[in-house]
């Protein structure tokens, strides 16, 4: 017999029944009635907890979320009566639940779990307590704790089926494969006499297929799969028929597997996968280095499937990659003239993955010249008498423009491909491809502004692509023309709010990270920060967004491509926008720590005048359209999202804690990309400035057993080697440090030999050449002490570095535009004279002629202000799409 509720819980039976009716409102989404009715109990019994809590939970959910500028003051009410109501009665589940539930709304998912967790402990058995504790659990990776709760859901209702496939999915995510296959054996009666739809057991039995092979039972996977397929519980065709070829292979049934590939085949011609694991389960694995025994076998293979599906291209491009010399030649031939005829923008991009082989590269460099003088010469690339279409030539030359501009190119000739595309534009001057082209050449040549504006000749071909128009948009980023891009990508959002808001609550990843860059090299370094902030903030919204997928996902039955988006989330932070973007912010949070006066913006009197004059100008705004909105009860001001409290994010940049924000982004990397030495270096400025030596070296050897040539690891372990001896590091520890990591003592001993020896070795690369200077610098700048600022450098110490620095621009070098704009960076950080920096830009204009970053302000001044002039008229209206 349950125990009756103490007396401050009690009502009497009319508010009784209003409370009830209560529950039943906001279950029902009737949020007015609710606060209603949970007033006129409050009216009464101002002290009741559970009335208070439900009251500021209606309140909560008829709320906007995100919270709007009018909502935020009614949803700090709620939560401060949610608060409230636990004071008044702490020992209701109701109070705690409530609490819990506002905490997960607002994504405060450590105050959730506390939250549920006292709200268990006053009623243990309450069934929406427990599912909200597993979907919680779940979210945050608790997955001990999530099957413990999963099992008391399962002993109070054991004749669910939703039951017994939680605890299952639940004991398959805390890696207790074993416990999750005995579960489903014991339930499997239950599934098929409860009334499960067939697609409902075909995700079943496919995730149980799945559970076999994770655990290497192949053979029992087998058996099952081939018993659902008899049954006609799964259909033989896609997937099914995948995991069953590969089970097939891993049991050695090659024969079967063979045949169960050629099957897959069959359904789909175009599928890479299937090719590959058909050609290993016949004992050819292409992924290896294969004999010349081997790659004839393979080749005749692929010919076949090339007969039989002549339709696809799959086995003819395979044989590209397994090819080699003259048999590559003899293939890569009619590949390529098939593409040119068709007239396939994207040929070049098929084919350039084949560049990596140098040898490749260049028969594929050779053929295309001899496919154009054959076109020039009689219009055929065949023996017959047949004439190629008139575009197969126009094709060609943009073929070769991109071949010969491509960065792996030995000897790129970035003229000719602007002469070949020129003679393109001659020929079909409304095509964008060849614009595009263009752009792209003048981009890899360092011409950024003209890439940009012939980009915008692309985009004006058609001014309702989107495609296009981001694409220009990009490219006036690069060229530092932010204003422009937001302009340009306005077209295509809403018209009601600015590019740059609409882009953010698209998730749009490429303009966020673009924008920072260009915010960056323009010397904007607080909305470059807040840029990358945005990004960071992108992945987190993806994380928190998987909590409603936890149940619904089970109530789909999609158990499958839940798991796979638990695996996904759990990997979120290793995609190249997030490594990107918190690189990024990372050097400049080092950067504002080393320098504080970088925080400060330089205003004019008269700019700051102005500033301070908008914004009193906007405060007013602001407060006359509240008044406004409030008089007269406008519905649409209410749902104006709330005003941004750092819309130029100087408060961001302003940060007192740098290294601490810089380390919260640097942490998921740790995780997620362990595997770039970038992490690496990264971590190190961060923990040497945290004077953690420990940590730093740590970095330091992670990074030194990815790569230990890498140019900025070289000039961290001479940073490092010549600051330890002088560090309160103790002596044993400084001891172990050399012991694991020689490299240090040699440093240590002789840290010029060491940089003249990494410039030796590396004397044609021009990033290394870099590092070396780098490194030089930090042998000539080092203290004697780790309290000493460093060490300015001499005239003659200069000319050292300088020395070093011109290498890049030598005439055997193969030129790197990035690494000469560090140089510039480099040697105006050393405070080189003005004729210094530009007699080394005038060394690298040389190199490369068409790259405008080594022009002068004036003649990059006065190009900008005549291409926005000029093309100001043609971006003035957004496009009606």
């Amino acid at each position: 017999m349950a125990s009756a509720p103490p007396k401050h819980r009690q009502l009497p039976d009319k508010e009784a029944k209003l409370f009830k009716e209560l529950l039943v409102q906001y279950e029902h989404k009737q949020y007015k009635k609710g606060i209603k009715a949970a007033d006129s109990i409050l009216k009464k019994f101002p002290n009741h907890g559970e009335t208070l809590a439900l009251k500021a939970l209606t309140l909560f959910s008829g709320l906007p979320m995100p919270a709007t500028a009018a909502s935020q003051p009614k949803q700090d009410e709620a939560e401060a009566m949610a608060k409230t109501a636990v004071k008044k009665d702490i020992t209701s589940h109701i109070t705690w639940h409530v609490l819990g539930i506002m905490a997960k709304g607002r994504k405060d998912w450590e105050e959730a779990s506390r939250a549920f967790a006292m709200a268990r402990k006053q009623d243990s058995d309450n069934l929406p307590i427990i599912r909200d504790s597993i979907s919680l659990y779940l979210h945050t990776r608790q997955y001990e704790a999530a099957v413990a709760a999963r099992h008391h859901y399962f002993l109070l209702r054991p004749n669910v089926r939703s039951s017994w496939l939680g605890l299952m999915v639940a004991h398959q995510l805390n890696g207790n494969n074993e416990e999750a296959l005995e579960l489903y054996d014991a339930m499997v009666g239950t599934i098929n006499a409860d009334g499960a739809s067939p697609s409902e057991k075909a995700q079943i039995m496919l995730n149980v297929v799945k559970v076999c092979m994770e655990m290497g039972r192949d053979g029992d996977g087998l058996r099952r799969l081939d018993r659902a397929i008899r049954g006609k519980i799964l259909s033989p065709r896609g997937e099914v028929t995948q995991l069953r070829a590969e089970m097939l292979s891993k049991l050695g049934r090659m024969e079967e597997a063979v045949e169960a590939y050629r099957e897959l085949i069959k359904q789909n011609p175009d599928n890479l996968g299937y090719y590959t694991g058909y050609l290993r389960a016949k004992g050819l694995d292409v992924a290896s280095s294969p004999s010349e025994q081997t790659t004839s076998g393979v080749l005749a293979e692929l010919d076949q499937f090339a007969q039989t599906y002549p339709k696809s291209t799959v086995p003819k491009r395979m044989a590209l990659t397994v090819s080699s010399g003259s048999e590559f030649r003899t293939r890569v031939k009619p590949y390529l003239i098939n593409g040119l005829e068709k007239g396939i923008p994207s040929l070049f991009v098929d084919v350039k993955s084949l560049y990596q082989n140098p040898e490749k590269m260049a028969a594929v460099g050779e053929i295309v010249e001899e496919l154009i003088e054959s076109l020039q010469k009689d219009s055929s690339l065949h023996d017959d008498d047949s004439v190629a279409p008139p575009t197969t030539l126009l094709w060609a030359y943009y073929y070769l423009a991109l071949h010969l501009s491509h960065p792996l190119h030995p000897n790129p000739s970035f003229k000719r491909s602007l002469d070949l595309l020129e003679i393109a534009l001659k020929h079909t001057p409304t095509l964008p491809e060849v614009y595009m082209a263009k752009a792209m050449v003048l981009k890899r040549a360092g011409d950024i502004m003209g890439a940009a504006e012939t980009m915008e000749e692309a985009r004006l071909l058609d001014g309702q692509d989107r495609f296009l128009n981001g694409k220009a948009a990009k490219y006036w980023l690069r060229a530092g023309e932010v204003k422009k891009a937001e302009e340009l990508l306005a077209m295509f959002t809403k018209k009601d709010i600015s590019a740059m808001s609409d882009l953010t609550d698209l998730q749009c990843l490429w303009f966020l990270q673009e924008e920072g860059d260009s915010y960056r090299r323009n010397g904007n370094l607080a909305m470059a920060l807040k840029r990358y902030q945005a990004t960071a903030t992108v992945f987190q919204d993806y994380e928190d967004d998987q909590y409603d997928f936890h149940t619904y996902c089970l109530r789909r039955m999609t158990i499958s491509a839940y798991l796979s988006l638990m695996r996904y989330e759990d990997q979120l932070r290793s995609h190249p926008a997030y490594f990107k973007s918190a690189v990024a912010a990372i050097e400049i949070y080092t950067s504002i720590h080393d320098d504080p006066s970088l925080t400060e913006e330089k205003l004019s009197p008269e700019e700051e005048a102005e500033r301070k004059k908008a914004a009193k100008k906007a405060q007013k705004a602001d407060q006359k359209a509240k008044k406004a909105a409030a008089a007269s009860g406008d519905a649409k001001k209410e749902d104006t999202p709330a005003p941004d409290p750092d819309p130029t994010g100087e408060l961001l940049i302003k940060t007192e804690t740098p290294l601490e924000d810089a380390y919260k982004l640097w942490v998921p990397l740790e995780r997620m990309a362990s595997g770039r030495v970038e992490t690496w270096t990264s971590g190190f400025e961060i923990e040497m400035r945290r004077k953690r030596w420990p940590a730093a070296y740590k970095c330091l050897l992670a990074a030194y057993s990815l790569d230990a040539e890498d140019p900025t690891l070289h000039r961290q372990l001479v940073t490092f080697a010549q600051a330890l001896p002088s560090s309160d590091v103790p002596d044993a520890l400084k001891t172990a440090f050399t012991d694991r990591l020689p490299i240090l003592s040699i440093i240590s001993s002789s840290p010029r030999d060491f940089t003249a020896d990494f410039l030796t070795r590396h004397s044609s690369s021009p990033s290394h050449i870099l590092g070396a200077a780098q490194g030089l610098i930090a042998v000539l700048s080092a203290s004697s002490t780790p309290t000493q600022e460093k060490k300015a450098l001499t005239g003659g110490e200069r000319k050292e570095v300088i020395a070093i620095l011109e290498k890049m621009a030598g005439p055997d070098i193969h030129p790197e535009i990035g690494a000469m704009r560090r140089g510039i960076e480099v040697l105006k950080a050393l405070q080189g004279t003005e004729g210094e920096v530009q007699a080394f830009k005038g060394l690298c204009r040389g190199r490369v002629p068409l790259a405008g970053v080594f022009s002068s302000k004036e003649e990059v001044e006065a190009r900008r202000a005549k291409e926005v002039n000029g093309t100001a008229e043609a971006n003035g209206v957004k496009a009606d799409v």
